[in-house]
């Protein structure tokens, strides 16, 4: 019978700091972990779920630290000591995965790992790896795919351990087969529970952790140990009695279990969303799969436990679950948005109403009000801010987009009374409003040159206003990276604001010129918008006055000599525009 232990073969590929690539085992993980730079999975989506079960190690290693109910202070105290170590406990981690070495095992006999022993279908064979692999098609949709013929009949142990932890985390939704022991069976089909999550628990979020200079730093900062502000005994995240991960559990099922909240955030980080069991080949090689729904969760009010994604009230949910008060649901990404532009529910902070920031970024801001944090031998002036998750589509049943993007943040961005955040937050809306006008100047240079969408096809200028917002945004995503990397709590909001937001006004007068160069048209044609009920009469230069306008009302008033700003627009036959 195959064996591959997950604590002691290498399966997890990590950088290091000095640039070299390998495999580890978990243990070696915890041991290099001031060594480490960063886990890089297959795919970047493999990151997070592998960060998300090291976590759930550590909850579990020091979940019997304290002997009563520890407080917040205590546990704060636990955390910071930890810091200043710049290491974990490797003789506490040792003996607790020493006790449930044989449930790390990818084939044991008894307890495979994030597996079900003995898992069948009640009426067909196995499935081929396209069912585990995110990035191979299924056989009747084979085009193409970046792996090799033999990459397609069976994947190492390693990677097969790889695959199974990001399967549990972002499986997709749909139609499954049933499984011996399944008692959910309609028609011979198996469906997500309805109200349910139906993909893995990472797919229905908008996942986002901090990385710091190395893993066990990164470790660290995704470490909450109590819910800020919650104020009694459930806000505790550490030592739950009632939380445990999957390999401390004796009970099996083949069976769904609808089981609706999680039991602790050790639950969360493990969530079992799928039966599944590895199928090898001959050659001890894993060639195949068995898959079936799992634990399932409901979609919302798990803000508690929670701690990587930011939060919002859902009116719309509330209707149909028909509550007196709006469920929390998770935010999840926008494939077609940079992180910068998505920053105002993670950081941005409201008095009087649910803390709907990330939980990391709460627990940050907390460590630096109430603890020496700040003022220890290892403070951290900066963090990386990381996006990850995927989107599907086709209800849910396939892969559509796949999300990851980091940013560099001062340390004091996750402080709810810190003046940048709302300084930082108002450039990014201003600049918006402002792209905007942009796309409807160059939708009003359309309507001079006689182009128009009809009143029933709007189409043809909404597709274009996208593609002018999207390389808008793309001109100033460097410009914005190193402008929020920069803004540091030495820096005036106030200043630092008023010069950021003349350069992204000097980018898009730029760009405005740069399309009104592509213009074949005379200042004076004249066209109607049609469809306006004011029949308003539009030319190049009513669009360049409106423009300018706009901007200086987004931006604040611009003014630029004649030798930073020189249009490159003026065509034979055009006049000057007064500027605003």
């Amino acid at each position: 019978m195959a064996s591959f232990n997950l604590l002691n073969e290498p399966w997890i590929r990590c950088v290091y700091i000095d640039g070299t690539v390998r495999l580890v085992s978990l243990r070696q993980l915890f041991k290099d972990a001031s060594k480490i730079r960063s886990i890089a999975g297959d795919i970047p989506q493999q990151d997070m779920p592998l960060l998300r079960l090291a976590l759930a190690i550590l909850y579990c290693v020091y979940g019997d630290q304290f002997e009563d109910d520890p407080s917040e202070k205590e546990l704060r105290q636990l955390w910071l000591d930890m810091w200043m170590a710049r290491e974990f406990d490797l003789k506490m981690v040792e003996e607790y995965l020493d006790q449930y070495e044989s449930r790390f095992d990818l084939f044991d006999g008894e307890r495979p790992f994030f597996q079900t022993t003995n898992l069948e279908y009640a009426d067909k064979d196995p499935d081929s790896l396209g069912e585990l692999i995110a990035d191979v098609p299924k056989p009747d949709k084979m085009l193409f795919t970046m792996r090799s013929g033999e990459g397609l009949e069976s994947i190492s142990n390693a990677e097969a351990a790889r695959w199974v932890v990001f399967l549990q985390a972002y499986d997709t939704a749909g139609i499954k087969s049933p499984v011996v022991g399944n008692t959910h069976v309609n028609k011979n089909k198996v469906y997500a529970p309805k109200g349910m999550v139906s993909t893995g628990w990472l797919g229905n979020i908008g996942g986002t952790y901090l990385n710091g200079s190395n893993l066990f730093e990164t470790l660290m900062l995704n470490w909450v140990l109590y819910v800020p502000g919650g104020g009694d005994e459930s806000a505790i995240l550490l030592g739950r009695p009632d939380d445990f991960a999957p390999w401390e559990r004796d009970e099996q099922t083949s069976n769904l279990i609808v089981q609706r909240d999680f039991r602790g955030v050790i639950d969360a980080l493990t969530l079992q969303a799928r039966r599944i069991r590895l199928v090898c080949d001959s050659d001890s090689r894993v060639s195949g799969c068995v898959i079936c729904y799992g634990d399932c969760v409901t979609p919302y009010d798990q803000n508690q436990i929670e701690q990587m994604t930011a939060w919002k009230e859902n009116s719309n949910l509330q209707k149909t679950l028909d509550r007196n008060t709006p469920p929390i649901t998770a935010l999840r990404h926008n494939a077609n948005t940079n992180l910068w532009r998505s920053l105002a529910p993670i950081l941005s902070y409201r008095i009087q109403t649910t803390d709907l920031r990330p939980g990391v970024i709460r627990w940050i801001d907390e460590l630096q009000e109430k603890s020496d944090w700040r003022h220890s031998e290892h403070p951290l002036k900066s963090i990386t801010l990381r996006s990850q998750g995927v989107t599907y589509g086709t209800q849910n049943s396939v892969y559509e987009a796949a999300i990851d993007d980091s940013l560099i943040i001062c340390a004091m961005m996750c402080r709810h009374d810190f003046d940048g955040i709302q300084a930082l937050l108002d450039i990014v809306d201003h600049t918006g409003r402002a792209v905007d006008a942009l796309s409807d100047f160059v939708r009003n240079l359309q309507v001079s040159s006689g182009r128009q969408s009809t009143k029933n096809n709007q189409k043809p200028i909404d597709a274009m206003k996208n593609d002018v917002r999207e390389a808008a945004y793309a001109r100033m995503d460097q410009l914005f990276r190193v402008r929020i990397a920069g803004f540091t709590e030495d820096k005036d909001p106030e200043q630092y604001s008023s010069e950021w937001q003349d350069e992204v006004h000097r980018v898009l007068l730029r760009m405005g010129d740069e399309y009104l160069a592509q213009s074949p048209i005379q200042a004076f044609d004249t066209h109607v918008i049609e469809g306006n009920s004011r029949q308003e009469p539009m030319n190049t230069g009513i669009a360049q006055l409106k423009f300018r306008s706009r901007l200086n009302a987004c931006l604040g008033r611009f003014r630029v000599s004649q030798d930073e700003y020189k249009p490159n627009s003026k065509k034979e036959g055009d006049t000057d525009v007064v500027t605003n």
